[in-house]
């Protein structure tokens, strides 16, 4: 079984996927404690803490934007190179800015120049990806990236935390000798993706995009389940832990779950949903969302929280890959960047309003918490309810996943 699914997939993908791996898990032993390095051994109140954090998020963003359409016009392999080549610059002047005690507004600067980079090369991987798998295979492929990047995630703040002990400028250290590790395989090992037809037909085919109405659709669906789909990430600890009446090693087990799921059952739950049509992942998926989430303000104690947390990472797994796999299946090959680009850019913004919206929502509802969790599982019902639209504006030749003409040849 091993051997027929390494032989199934190009060896660009398990590059990419040992790729994602070595740079998640370089990423997570420092990036997620910056905040409490500013906080706790630097002063910096949490107010000033997250603003910084919220402006390199939206610059990253621009990022994003330049690095979907660079990679149309230049070459995914150009664009993933320069991206990562200035990750280990920022993270070289981060561990630097540490060592010499540097101020504020230049944690601040920094941040940004790494959330630049990081947006240049985010969406590059599921670019390439696209270009050299074909489309029945796509699912599985998507989700060897996640495996990939959830696996080096789930190790890499265990050994953060241990150099923390000793150093942050450790960390950051590390992180920079990860990234030039995943910046030598990306010049060494990976080859240039882009179809020969993109240089000459990007301005033509630039304009399809903004016209491209199912798109669009799915774009702003994603961006609302994402608001959802966040909360996992703020709200939903800060529940567990006072109303949900669980303590934090507890928590910990919850998130856990999660990521022990992703890396064992995605890819075969991604190639079991080959079989369907992917708008049914996606529908699936989303009432899976808002069966969960919905559920979180009825519970206390830890199997309860177990139970949404089990519902929650079944609807990701059913979700991610078939997400990823429509927006390659709606672009051409010369617009694959800056589809995948202006899809990542929508869902991140959604992510990113999530936190602000679930801690508005559980302000506003203190006194009955359930009530907070109900709009947010109704959110993930009016999901479901715009993949059914989507699923009425996509071809099928589109919403197939397995075992369908290609609707576009692939350079290979």
């Amino acid at each position: 079984m091993i051997d027929g699914i390494f032989r199934r997939y190009d060896r660009q993908i398990w590059i990419l996927t040992g790729g994602s791996l070595i740079n998640s898990f370089g990423f997570s032993i420092a990036y997620p404690f910056i905040s409490l390095y500013l906080y706790m051994y630097r002063g910096i109140p949490m107010t000033d803490v997250g603003m910084a954090l919220l402006i390199a998020a939206a610059i990253g963003l621009l990022g994003q934007v330049a690095g979907g359409e660079l990679c149309d016009r230049i070459g995914r392999k150009a664009v993933m190179s320069f991206g990562i080549a200035l990750n280990v610059v920022a993270f070289g002047l981060l561990t630097t800015a540490i060592l010499f005690q540097a101020g504020y507004p230049v944690f601040v600067v920094l941040l940004c120049l790494r959330e630049i980079a990081g947006g240049l090369y985010k969406n590059v991987p599921s670019v390439m990806v696209s270009d050299v798998v074909p489309e029945g295979d796509r699912n599985g492929a998507f989700s060897l990236l996640r495996i990939g990047g959830n696996l080096g995630f789930a190790i890499g703040p265990i050994i953060g935390g241990i150099l923390a002990t000793y150093s942050y400028a450790y960390m950051f250290a590390v992180t920079m000798f990860t990234s030039a590790i995943f910046l030598l395989i990306t010049i060494f090992l990976l080859r240039d993706t882009r179809p020969d037809q993109c240089g000459a037909n990007f301005a033509i085919n630039g304009a399809k995009v903004w016209s491209d109405h199912p798109f669009l659709w799915f774009c702003i669906v994603s961006a609302v389940i994402s608001v959802v789909y966040s909360q996992m990430l703020s709200t939903f600890s800060t529940y567990s832990g006072s109303y949900g009446q669980i303590n934090e090693s507890m928590i910990g087990l919850l998130f856990s779950l999660n990521g022990f799921m992703i890396v064992f059952l995605q890819y075969p739950i991604a190639v079991f949903l080959e079989r369907f049509r992917l708008t049914t992942a996606l529908i699936v998926g989303s009432l899976l969302y808002a069966a969960g989430f919905g559920m979180v303000g009825f519970c206390t104690g830890f199997w309860p929280l177990f139970l949404c947390m089990l519902i929650i990472s079944t609807g990701e797994l059913v979700f991610s890959p078939p997400s990823m796999n429509i927006v390659s299946r709606m672009a051409s090959p010369e617009n694959r960047g800056r589809y995948m680009s202006i899809s990542g850019v929508l869902g991140s913004a959604g992510f990113a309003a999530g936190p602000f919206i679930g801690g508005f929502l559980m302000d506003q509802f203190s006194g009955t918490i359930s009530l907070m969790w109900l709009i947010l599982g109704l959110l993930g019902v009016v999901c479901v309810l715009g993949f059914i639209v989507l699923r009425s504006m996509v071809s099928s030749e589109i919403d197939k996943a397995e075992g369908v003409p290609e609707v576009y040849p692939i350079q290979r």
